[in-house]
Protein backbone atom coordinates (compact mmCIF):
# COMPACT_ATOMS: atom_id res chain seq x y z
CA UNK A 1 0.00 0.00 0.00
CA UNK A 2 0.76 3.67 -0.73
CA UNK A 3 0.94 4.72 3.00
CA UNK A 4 3.32 1.81 3.76
CA UNK A 5 6.04 3.36 2.42
CA UNK A 6 7.72 5.51 4.54
CA UNK A 7 9.75 8.85 4.06
CA UNK A 8 13.57 8.89 5.82
CA UNK A 9 14.16 12.19 6.74
CA UNK A 10 16.96 13.43 8.77
CA UNK A 11 16.73 14.49 12.16
CA UNK A 12 17.94 18.01 11.57
CA UNK A 13 18.28 19.54 8.02
CA UNK A 14 21.90 20.98 6.45
CA UNK A 15 22.23 24.72 7.56
CA UNK A 16 23.46 25.38 3.85
CA UNK A 17 20.53 23.83 2.00
CA UNK A 18 18.22 26.30 3.90
CA UNK A 19 18.83 29.27 1.66
CA UNK A 20 19.05 27.89 -1.75
CA UNK A 21 15.17 26.63 -0.98
CA UNK A 22 12.12 28.98 -2.42
CA UNK A 23 11.29 31.71 -0.17
CA UNK A 24 7.31 32.03 1.27
CA UNK A 25 5.04 34.17 2.66
CA UNK A 26 1.51 34.27 3.69
CA UNK A 27 -1.10 33.82 0.45
CA UNK A 28 -3.90 34.38 2.43
CA UNK A 29 -6.10 37.57 2.89
CA UNK A 30 -4.55 39.57 5.93
CA UNK A 31 -6.54 42.08 7.86
CA UNK A 32 -5.10 44.26 10.24
CA UNK A 33 -7.05 44.91 13.44
CA UNK A 34 -6.73 48.19 15.51
CA UNK A 35 -9.51 49.43 16.81
CA UNK A 36 -12.10 47.42 18.88
CA UNK A 37 -14.64 47.74 15.55
CA UNK A 38 -12.73 46.09 13.74
CA UNK A 39 -11.26 43.76 16.66
CA UNK A 40 -15.35 42.96 16.62
CA UNK A 41 -15.90 41.85 13.36
CA UNK A 42 -12.54 39.49 13.30
CA UNK A 43 -13.82 37.59 16.58
CA UNK A 44 -17.17 36.85 14.67
CA UNK A 45 -15.20 35.40 11.84
CA UNK A 46 -12.58 33.69 13.81
CA UNK A 47 -15.32 31.96 15.80
CA UNK A 48 -16.38 30.38 12.70
CA UNK A 49 -12.47 28.34 12.64
CA UNK A 50 -11.87 25.20 14.02
CA UNK A 51 -8.04 25.56 13.60
CA UNK A 52 -5.68 28.64 13.45
CA UNK A 53 -2.36 28.84 13.07
CA UNK A 54 -1.04 30.94 16.07
CA UNK A 55 1.85 33.39 17.43
CA UNK A 56 2.56 36.10 18.94
CA UNK A 57 5.33 39.24 18.70
CA UNK A 58 6.98 41.41 21.37
CA UNK A 59 9.04 44.65 20.85
CA UNK A 60 12.42 43.86 21.62
CA UNK A 61 14.15 45.02 24.48
CA UNK A 62 18.02 45.80 24.68
CA UNK A 63 18.31 45.92 28.73
CA UNK A 64 17.77 43.41 31.60
CA UNK A 65 15.19 45.85 33.32
CA UNK A 66 13.12 46.75 30.23
CA UNK A 67 10.33 44.07 29.88
CA UNK A 68 7.66 44.72 26.90
CA UNK A 69 4.24 43.48 26.76
CA UNK A 70 3.15 41.34 23.69
CA UNK A 71 2.24 43.52 20.56
CA UNK A 72 0.52 41.89 18.28
CA UNK A 73 -1.42 38.67 17.97
CA UNK A 74 -1.55 36.69 14.90
CA UNK A 75 -4.41 33.90 14.07
CA UNK A 76 -4.32 32.45 11.04
CA UNK A 77 -7.94 30.54 9.09
CA UNK A 78 -8.20 28.21 6.33
CA UNK A 79 -8.16 31.06 3.96
CA UNK A 80 -7.63 34.12 6.19
CA UNK A 81 -5.49 35.67 8.24
CA UNK A 82 -5.64 38.41 11.45
CA UNK A 83 -3.12 40.41 12.96
CA UNK A 84 -4.22 41.74 16.16
CA UNK A 85 -2.65 44.90 17.25
CA UNK A 86 -2.76 44.35 21.16
CA UNK A 87 -1.59 48.06 22.15
CA UNK A 88 -4.20 50.08 21.10
CA UNK A 89 -7.02 47.65 22.09
CA UNK A 90 -5.69 46.70 25.58
CA UNK A 91 -8.97 47.80 27.34
CA UNK A 92 -10.88 45.08 24.86
CA UNK A 93 -9.59 42.21 24.57
CA UNK A 94 -12.45 39.92 26.29
CA UNK A 95 -13.61 38.54 23.41
CA UNK A 96 -10.57 37.64 21.58
CA UNK A 97 -9.21 35.91 24.67
CA UNK A 98 -12.50 33.71 25.26
CA UNK A 99 -11.52 32.35 21.86
CA UNK A 100 -8.10 31.32 23.11
CA UNK A 101 -9.96 29.89 26.22
CA UNK A 102 -12.22 28.07 23.78
CA UNK A 103 -11.01 24.26 23.56
CA UNK A 104 -13.11 23.72 20.17
CA UNK A 105 -11.37 25.55 18.03
CA UNK A 106 -7.77 24.55 17.85
CA UNK A 107 -4.79 26.47 18.34
CA UNK A 108 -1.50 25.26 17.05
CA UNK A 109 2.20 26.91 17.25
CA UNK A 110 5.38 26.60 17.95
CA UNK A 111 6.84 26.76 21.50
CA UNK A 112 3.35 28.15 22.45
CA UNK A 113 3.98 28.00 26.56
CA UNK A 114 5.84 30.90 26.06
CA UNK A 115 3.16 33.05 24.01
CA UNK A 116 0.55 31.66 26.35
CA UNK A 117 3.05 33.52 29.48
CA UNK A 118 3.19 36.52 27.51
CA UNK A 119 -0.34 36.80 26.52
CA UNK A 120 -1.58 36.29 30.28
CA UNK A 121 0.83 39.15 31.48
CA UNK A 122 -1.88 41.51 29.72
CA UNK A 123 -5.25 39.53 30.84
CA UNK A 124 -5.28 36.16 32.98
CA UNK A 125 -7.09 33.46 30.77
CA UNK A 126 -7.13 29.36 31.01
CA UNK A 127 -5.75 28.46 27.54
CA UNK A 128 -7.88 25.62 26.03
CA UNK A 129 -7.19 23.95 22.80
CA UNK A 130 -3.73 24.72 22.17
CA UNK A 131 -0.98 22.51 20.65
CA UNK A 132 2.82 22.56 20.00
CA UNK A 133 3.66 21.65 16.87
CA UNK A 134 7.49 21.68 18.09
CA UNK A 135 6.54 19.24 21.02
CA UNK A 136 4.42 17.19 18.01
CA UNK A 137 7.51 17.16 15.90
CA UNK A 138 10.19 16.22 18.32
CA UNK A 139 8.13 12.90 19.33
CA UNK A 140 9.01 11.62 16.19
CA UNK A 141 12.74 12.69 16.75
CA UNK A 142 13.10 15.53 15.19
CA UNK A 143 16.18 17.31 16.98
CA UNK A 144 15.59 21.08 15.87
CA UNK A 145 11.65 22.26 16.12
CA UNK A 146 12.05 25.62 15.40
CA UNK A 147 10.07 27.12 11.95
CA UNK A 148 12.74 27.22 9.72
CA UNK A 149 14.22 23.96 10.12
CA UNK A 150 10.59 22.22 10.19
CA UNK A 151 9.26 24.24 7.10
CA UNK A 152 12.94 22.86 5.62
CA UNK A 153 12.10 19.76 6.92
CA UNK A 154 8.69 18.82 5.77
CA UNK A 155 7.67 21.28 2.98
CA UNK A 156 10.74 21.89 1.45
CA UNK A 157 10.57 26.14 1.87
CA UNK A 158 12.02 28.92 3.94
CA UNK A 159 10.81 31.46 5.97
CA UNK A 160 12.19 35.34 6.53
CA UNK A 161 13.08 36.23 10.01
CA UNK A 162 14.59 39.48 8.98
CA UNK A 163 11.69 41.39 11.29
CA UNK A 164 11.44 39.30 13.87
CA UNK A 165 13.25 42.12 15.91
CA UNK A 166 11.67 45.15 14.70
CA UNK A 167 9.53 47.85 16.83
CA UNK A 168 6.21 45.70 16.88
CA UNK A 169 4.76 48.63 18.79
CA UNK A 170 5.29 51.38 16.34
CA UNK A 171 2.54 53.63 15.41
CA UNK A 172 2.60 52.12 11.98
CA UNK A 173 3.31 48.34 11.15
CA UNK A 174 5.39 48.21 7.55
CA UNK A 175 4.18 45.99 4.91
CA UNK A 176 7.37 43.70 5.55
CA UNK A 177 6.35 43.80 9.15
CA UNK A 178 2.90 42.67 8.37
CA UNK A 179 4.05 40.10 6.10
CA UNK A 180 6.20 38.31 8.41
CA UNK A 181 3.73 38.58 11.31
CA UNK A 182 0.90 37.03 9.20
CA UNK A 183 3.81 33.72 7.38
CA UNK A 184 4.42 33.12 11.02
CA UNK A 185 0.92 31.88 12.13
CA UNK A 186 -0.15 30.67 8.36
CA UNK A 187 3.29 28.31 8.43
CA UNK A 188 2.09 26.43 12.06
CA UNK A 189 -0.95 25.63 10.46
CA UNK A 190 0.53 24.90 7.63
CA UNK A 191 2.98 22.89 9.61
CA UNK A 192 0.88 20.85 11.76
CA UNK A 193 -1.52 19.53 9.04
CA UNK A 194 2.02 17.89 7.39
CA UNK A 195 2.98 16.71 10.58
CA UNK A 196 -0.53 15.37 11.58
CA UNK A 197 -0.29 13.88 8.25
CA UNK A 198 2.82 12.26 8.19
CA UNK A 199 2.44 10.92 11.66
CA UNK A 200 -1.31 9.67 10.98
CA UNK A 201 -0.57 7.92 7.80
CA UNK A 202 2.45 6.36 9.52
CA UNK A 203 4.97 6.89 6.76
CA UNK A 204 7.63 8.84 8.52
CA UNK A 205 11.19 7.75 9.55
CA UNK A 206 14.10 9.67 11.08
CA UNK A 207 17.37 8.64 10.23
CA UNK A 208 19.42 7.12 13.01
CA UNK A 209 21.65 9.14 14.89
CA UNK A 210 25.20 8.61 14.17
CA UNK A 211 27.25 6.83 16.12
CA UNK A 212 29.13 9.01 18.90
CA UNK A 213 32.77 10.12 18.10
CA UNK A 214 35.36 9.01 20.83
CA UNK A 215 36.22 11.80 23.00
CA UNK A 216 39.93 10.86 21.36
CA UNK A 217 39.09 11.54 17.96
CA UNK A 218 36.45 14.86 18.55
CA UNK A 219 37.30 17.27 15.64
CA UNK A 220 39.29 19.79 17.44
CA UNK A 221 41.83 16.75 18.04
CA UNK A 222 42.04 15.47 14.64
CA UNK A 223 42.56 19.26 13.75
CA UNK A 224 45.61 19.72 16.24
CA UNK A 225 47.29 16.78 15.68
CA UNK A 226 47.25 17.20 12.02
CA UNK A 227 48.49 21.35 12.21
CA UNK A 228 50.98 19.20 14.35
CA UNK A 229 52.32 16.87 11.55
CA UNK A 230 52.00 19.81 9.09
CA UNK A 231 54.43 21.73 11.32
CA UNK A 232 56.62 19.35 11.52
CA UNK A 233 56.69 18.56 8.24
CA UNK A 234 57.13 22.16 7.39
CA UNK A 235 60.13 22.27 9.64
CA UNK A 236 61.57 19.51 8.04
CA UNK A 237 61.28 20.82 4.62
CA UNK A 238 62.36 24.43 5.49
CA UNK A 239 65.84 22.32 6.90
CA UNK A 240 66.09 20.66 3.54
CA UNK A 241 65.36 23.26 1.45
CA UNK A 242 67.93 25.59 3.59
CA UNK A 243 70.48 23.27 2.98
CA UNK A 244 70.39 22.51 -0.97
CA UNK A 245 70.31 25.94 -1.65
CA UNK A 246 73.10 26.97 0.84
CA UNK A 247 75.69 24.46 0.95
CA UNK A 248 79.00 25.60 0.70
CA UNK A 249 81.54 24.66 -1.95
CA UNK A 250 83.54 22.40 -0.68
CA UNK A 251 87.20 23.68 -0.15
CA UNK A 252 89.95 23.42 -2.89
CA UNK A 253 92.67 22.19 -1.55
CA UNK A 254 96.10 23.95 -1.84
CA UNK A 255 98.95 22.86 -3.00
CA UNK A 256 101.96 22.79 -1.57
CA UNK A 257 105.09 24.37 -3.18
CA UNK A 258 107.84 21.93 -3.42
CA UNK A 259 110.76 24.12 -1.60
CA UNK A 260 114.09 23.40 -3.20
CA UNK A 261 117.48 22.83 -1.25
CA UNK A 262 119.36 25.88 -0.73
CA UNK A 263 122.62 25.64 -2.23
CA UNK A 264 125.88 26.60 -0.51
CA UNK A 265 127.94 29.58 -2.21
Amino acid sequence: MENSIKCMFPRRVDTNLVPTLPLVKCPHEITLVETPEQLAEAVKEIQQETLLGFDTETRPSFSKNQHNKVAILQLSGENKTWIIRLVPLANCLEDIYKILENPDIKKVGLAVQGDINALSQRLKFEAGGFIDVSKYSSSIGIINTGMKNLAALFLGVRVSKSSQMSNWEAEELTQKQIDYAATDSWMSRWLYLEVKKVIDENRYDVEPEPEPVPESLTFSKIFDLFCKEVKNACVGLKKKVKKLFHKKPPKKKKRRKKRGKKKNI
